[in-house]
C-alpha cells in the first residue's frame, strides 16, 4: 500500500485554515456559554431586586400582625376578657381593626367554644358573642356604623361554632406541639388560604393558642384579607412585558400552590375580576406564571432561590422563586418571570461578531499561508531529499541549504552531522557484525565431559562484543560431547578490547590454546606458552585473566587461576570459595610460579567459575553481584539447576543490564 503524500503549500493552507476556523467555532461556543450566563445573572439581577422589594412589601403587610396578636395575648392573659365584656373587648379591638385595614375581622374565643368577634365591612361594623355549650345557635349580635351610635344588641340564630374552625383547631394542636413556654410568635398558626365564612372574601387567618392566669386556655384568631397583597404586586413589573407574583406552599409540589398576591394582567379590569383569581392555582391562572411552575419549579436550581430558564408561547423565559423572609406556619414564596428578549435587548449581539470576526481572520491566515508556503516549501523540500538520500544509505556529502531560516539553516546542519553519525555508525555496526561472526565461530560447538561429569557453559556476550571466550579440547585435540576416556582441557580467557580487534584475538588465542593443550603438556606449561605469546606475539591481549582446568576421568579437576577470581565449589559441606592461584599472563615474561590446585568431586558435587561479567553486575544501587551473590545462588540450587538458578538470580539482580558474561557449571552424577 503506498501512502500519497501531501504537498507541504497545501498541508500548511488545511492546517492554517483549521486551526483559525476551530478557534471561531470555540470563540462562538464561549460567547454561547458566556451569553447564557450573563443572561441568566442579569435576569437574577433584575428578579432580585423585583423579588427584594416585593418580600418587604409582604413583610411590612404582616409584621403588624403579629405584633398586634402578641399584644393583645398579653392583655388577654391577664384576664381583661376572660368574661367577654362586650363593650370592652369592642373598644380594644376596633382601633386595631381601623390602623391595619388589611384585617378584617377578629375572634377571640375559649377552648369551650365561647367566642367573641369583631367584623368590620365597608364602613359597617358588627360584634357578636356566641356560646354554643349554653345558647346552641343563638347568638348575641349588635351592629353601629359610628363609634357615637347606640349599639343595641339582637340575638340572632347562626349555625356556626368556633370549635369547628381550622383556625381554632390550628392554634390548640400548636400549643400542643410547641408547648406553653415557646415564645409567642413560634406559636402563631396561619391557616391554608381560604374564603372566610362570613364575607366569603379570600384570606388566611393567624391565631394564637395560650393559658390565662386563671388556667383557661384562649384562642386569639385574625382574618387577613389578601387582597391589598394582590393589589401592590399587580402594579409590579419586570422590565415591560416581566411579572411579580406571590404564592403560598411548598414549590416541590407545584399541585399544592395557591396564588396569594396575583402578578399584573389585563384581566383584572376590576377589584371583584382580581378577588375572583385569589386563591387560585398557577395551573388555573395560567400564563408565563403556570410555565415557571409546572416546567421548573420541582428543579433543586428554582427550588433554592437560582433564576431558571422555561418556555412560554414559543419563547423563552426566564423566571425565580424564593422564599419569603416572613415567619409563618406556611411557607410564603415570592416570584418573577421576565422574558429572554428583553434581557437580550440590552446585550450586544456577540455571536455576529464572532462569526464576521473568524471570517475575517480566516481570509487572513489563508493569504499568509500561501505566501508562508512559497518561502518554506522549496528550502524543505531540500531537507526531504536530502532524508531520504540517507535512508538509501547514502552517505556523499553535500552542500548546505541556503535559506534565510535559522530554524532551516540549523536543520541543514543538524542533517549534516546526521549524515556524518550515520556513516560512522553504519560502519561499526559492520564492524561489529563480522566481529560477532568471527566470535560465534570461534567458540567450540560442544564442550566434551567424561563420563559421570557434566560440564555446562553459557556464554553471553555484550553487544560491543569484548575480549571475553572460552576453548575446550579433549585428550590430543578429540573434541567430542559424548564423553571421553581422557581428559579435557577447558580455558576460559578475559583480555582487553572490543569488537572486531577483540574477535580476531580472540581467534588467535583460542588457536594458541588448543595448540598447547593438543600437545599435551600440563597447566603451568599452557600458561607459559599462552604468557609468551602475548608478551612477543599479540601484546594488545594483555593482561590476559585466564582459568585454565585440566578435568580427569576419575572426577579429578585440576585448574590453575591465572588473574581470575575466586571460584565456587559445592560439596557435602556447602558452598565455599576458593581463591586465585596467581596474577594474570602478559604482565612479564617471567616463568609461571602458581601451581595448579586441584579436587575430586563425588556425586552431586560442582564447581562453577563465573567471569567478570557476572561478578561486577550491578542493581540500582550500584551493588556488585560479587562471589557472594554466586554462592548464595549456587547454595540455594539443587544438582542439575545450578546454571540455570544462577542465571536466574543474575537477571533478577542487575535487571535488564547486559555485559560479556560465561559460567560454567561442573557437576558429578552417579
Amino acid at each position: 500500500m503506498t501512502d500519497k503524500a501531501v504537498p507541504f503549500k497545501r498541508s500548511l493552507l488545511v492546517n492554517l485554515t483549521v486551526v483559525v476556523a476551530t478557534l471561531g467555532l470555540a470563540l462562538l461556543a464561549i460567547s454561547l456559554v458566556v451569553s447564557d450566563r450573563t443572561v441568566k445573572r442579569l435576569s437574577g439581577v433584575l428578579t432580585d431586586q423585583v423579588i427584594a422589594t416585593t418580600d418587604a412589601q409582604v413583610m411590612r403587610f404582616f409584621e403588624p400582625i403579629f405584633s398586634a396578636i402578641e399584644i393583645a395575648a398579653k392583655q388577654a392573659t391577664d384576664g381583661d376578657f376572660e368574661e367577654f365584656p362586650i363593650d370592652r373587648l369592642d373598644n380594644y379591638f376596633e382601633p386595631v381593626i381601623e390602623r391595619m385595614p388589611q384585617i378584617s375581622s377578629i375572634m377571640y374565643a375559649h377552648a369551650n367554644g365561647d367566642e367573641y368577634m369583631l367584623l368590620q365591612s365597608q364602613g359597617n361594623w358588627q360584634s357578636r358573642l356566641s356560646r354554643p355549650e349554653s345558647h346552641g345557635n343563638q347568638q348575641a349580635v349588635r351592629e353601629w356604623r359610628d363609634p357615637t351610635d347606640t349599639r343595641s344588641q339582637a340575638v340572632r340564630t347562626i349555625d356556626y361554632d368556633a370549635r369547628t374552625r381550622p383556625w381554632f383547631q390550628g392554634a390548640l394542636q400548636r400549643l400542643e406541639d410547641l408547648g406553653p413556654d415557646a415564645p409567642l410568635r413560634d406559636r402563631i398558626h396561619w391557616t391554608v388560604p381560604y374564603r372566610f365564612f362570613t364575607t366569603n372574601e379570600p384570606g388566611m387567618t393567624a391565631s394564637l393558642a395560650f393559658r390565662m392566669h386563671s388556667g383557661t386556655i384562649a384562642i386569639l384568631g385574625f382574618d387577613v384579607l389578601l387582597a391589598d397583597i394582590s393589589r401592590f404586586t399587580s402594579q409590579l413589573h419586570v422590565g415591560n412585558n416581566g411579572k411579580v407574583f406571590v404564592v403560598r406552599g411548598d414549590p416541590v409540589h407545584p399541585d399544592e400552590l395557591v396564588i396569594v398576591g396575583l402578578p399584573a394582567d389585563e384581566r383584572f379590569d376590576t377589584q371583584e375580576a382580581m378577588l375572583e383569581f385569589i386563591l387560585s392555582s398557577p395551573g388555573e391562572f395560567g400564563g408565563p406564571v403556570a410555565s415557571l411552575v409546572q416546567s421548573a419549579m420541582a428543579a433543586s436550581e428554582a427550588a433554592s432561590g437560582g433564576a431558571v430558564q422555561f418556555p412560554y408561547e414559543d419563547e423563552d423565559w426566564w423566571g425565580e422563586i424564593t422564599k419569603s423572609e416572613l415567619r409563618t406556619s406556611d411557607a410564603i414564596w415570592v416570584g418573577s418571570v421576565v422574558p429572554e428578549r428583553e434581557l437580550l435587548a440590552s446585550l450586544p449581539n456577540t455571536r455576529l461578531i464572532v462569526i464576521v470576526v473568524t471570517a475575517l481572520v480566516l481570509l487572513l491566515a489563508v493569504y499568509r499561508a500561501m505566501r508562508l508556503a512559497r518561502r518554506y516549501s522549496e528550502p524543505v523540500e531540500e531537507l526531504t531529499e536530502r532524508g531520504s538520500r540517507m535512508q538509501r544509505l547514502n552517505f556523499e556529502p553535500v552542500a548546505p541549504v541556503d535559506s534565510d531560516i535559522a530554524e532551516i539553516r540549523h536543520l541543514s546542519a543538524t542533517l549534516e552531522r546526521m549524515r556524518s553519525a550515520l556513516h560512522s555508525y553504519t560502519a561499526s555496526r559492520e564492524d561489529l557484525r563480522i566481529a560477532g561472526m568471527i566470535h560465534e565461530q570461534n567458540l567450540p560447538r560442544a564442550v566434551p565431559a567424561p563420563p559421570g561429569l557434566r560440564i555446562d557453559v553459557w556464554h553471553q556476550p555484550s553487544e560491543e562484543l569484548g575480549g571475553e571466550c572460552y576453548d575446550a579440547i579433549a585428550g590430543a585435540g578429540a573434541s567430542t560431547a559424548d564423553g571421553s576416556d581422557e581428559p579435557v582441557t577447558l580455558g576460559l580467557f578475559d583480555f582487553p578490547g572490543t569488537g572486531l580487534a577483540a574477535a580476531i584475538g580472540g581467534s588467535q588465542l583460542r588457536s594458541e590454546f588448543r595448540a598447547a593443550a593438543a600437545a599435551g603438556t600440563n597447566l603451568v606449561d599452557i600458561a607459559e606458552r599462552l604468557e609468551r605469546f602475548v608478551v612477543g606475539e599479540q601484546p594488545g591481549l594483555s593482561p590476559l585473566r585466564a582459568c585454565l582446568l585440566t578435568i580427569h576421568p576419575d572426577r579429578r579437576i585440576e585448574f590453575l587461576s591465572l588473574g581470575w577470581d575466586d571460584i565456587v565449589f559445592r560439596g557435602a559441606e556447602g558452598a565455599q570459595r576458593i581463591g586465585p592461584a596467581g596474577g594474570p599472563v602478559g604482565l612479564t615474561s617471567e616463568p609461571i610460579t602458581s601451581t595448579p590446585r586441584d579436587l575430586r568431586l563425588a556425586s552431586g558435587d560442582c564447581l562453577v567459575i563465573a567471569s567478570d561479567g557476572i561478578l561486577d553486575a550491578i542493581d540500582a544501587s550500584r551493588q556488585r553481584f560479587g562471589i557472594d551473590g554466586l554462592v548464595r545462588a549456587v547454595t540455594a540450587s539443587d544438582g542439575d539447576a545450578v546454571s540455570g538458578r544462577v542465571r536466574k538470580a543474575l537477571a533478577s539482580y542487575a535487571g535488564g543490564m547486559r555485559g560479556d558474561r560465561t559460567l560454567v557449571v561442573i557437576d558429578a552424577h552417579d
